[in-house]
């Protein structure tokens, strides 16, 4: 695939002004969060199930835990780097991902117990989230998507599909989550299938955003995030069947549904690989 060209020294020089404090702070607060939540729904689910906001089956403790820990990558690379060339991704992913479960949270309230703390910090965090990023998308949007560069050949015709199945499949299970809940290894409510509609509307934003300008470090950080989605995806779901038996893979949608995950982590290892070719390209031309 064609690499992706540099950004100009005249392109680059907004976004590398550092973040403000305030969402500095917020992804710090969020990452930890993450961390803790992301952390024990998958690596220690019993511990984890029980004290969940609302009731879990095994496959979608470590499904939560699988997107929680994605999204730890994300923040982690906004904090890492502190820059607004960081931003000018991870914002518009935290604000598409927030606000979705959130509207979806209001949707299906009666999912929660208003008696338990854990719903009041639920609705706390991902309220004062989906703020914040609304605000620092509405006020340094123009600033952080003024500077870009067009993404040439096999990678921007890539993107542009990424994002148009993931956003088809994320609005499908969004607003029609009976049917499109059914192309999924293992039964799904429609609050499940809404409330994971959030994942796919954001990666299909991140993929978008990618196909019209990207730089190396960018490509890279978005790569990271797919193949960790990936990873975590497909090893939890192996690791539950193995103990409950309750897939079935002699369907060829289940199978489907796999190697999907698994070309996106493929994809998101190319797109780690091409923005280290960018750097070593960068390197012998200084």
């Amino acid at each position: 695939m064609p690499m992706l060209p540099m950004p100009s020294k005249t392109a680059i020089k907004k976004p590398t002004a550092l973040i403000p404090a305030p969402l500095f702070i917020m992804a710090l607060i969020s990452s930890v969060l993450l961390l803790l939540v992301g952390g024990g729904l998958f690596f220690v689910p019993e511990f984890a199930r029980p004290r969940w906001v609302w009731s879990l089956t095994p496959f979608n403790t470590r499904f939560l835990g699988a997107v929680y820990l994605t999204a730890l990558i994300g923040l982690s690379f906004l904090l890492v780097t502190r820059r607004a060339l960081s931003a000018r991704l991870i914002v518009p992913l935290m604000w598409v991902f927030t606000t979705v479960v959130l509207v979806v949270s209001f949707l299906h309230v009666g999912q929660f117990d208003p008696a338990r703390r854990a719903t009041a910090i639920w609705f706390g965090v991902y309220g004062a989230d989906c703020l914040g990023s609304s605000y620092y998308l509405g006020r340094y949007g123009k600033h952080m998507f003024a500077a870009s560069e067009h993404v040439p050949g096999l990678w921007k015709r890539y993107l542009w599909l990424q994002a148009i199945f993931l956003g088809v499949y994320g609005l499908g299970l969004l607003l029609l989550p009976a049917r499109f809940g059914l192309f999924w290894p293992w039964p799904l409510d429609a609050f499940h299938c809404q409330i994971y509609s959030a994942m796919f509307l954001t990666g299909a934003t991140g993929a978008a955003l990618l196909a019209r300008h990207a730089t190396a470090l960018e490509f890279w950080a978005f790569g990271l995030i797919q193949a960790t989605l990936s990873g975590f995806v497909v090893a939890g779901v192996v690791i539950v069947d193995r103990a409950v038996r309750k897939i079935d893979w002699e369907s060829f949608g289940n199978w489907a549904w796999m190697g999907a995950f698994v070309l996106l982590g493929l994809a998101g290892l190319a797109m780690v690989w091409e923005s280290l070719q960018i750097n070593k390209l960068k390197d012998h031309n200084v």
